[in-house]
């Protein structure tokens, strides 16, 4: 028969600090402004020609992705 020792996280769970919060907050908009940059750069590819399959392959997305982008535009 074995023992069961009851085990303490080193590191327990603590609430976020202003600064923590900040630093993610301003990763995350400096996230969405390149997500909008990158999706307009498609779009504009897009636009001059290139197809779905090669834009989704160049950028790794899914070509569900890049058409719903272009269905989203409106063209």
């Amino acid at each position: 028969m074995t023992d069961t020792v009851a085990r303490v996280s080193p590191n327990p769970k603590r609430v976020l600090t202003p600064d923590d919060a900040e630093t993610i907050r301003a990763a995350m908009t400096a996230h969405e402004a390149s997500y909008e940059r990158l999706r307009a750069a498609v779009l504009d590819a897009a636009d001059h020609g290139a197809g779905v399959r090669a834009l989704a392959e160049f950028t790794g997305m899914s070509t569900s992705t890049i058409q719903r982008w272009k269905n989203e535009r409106g063209s």
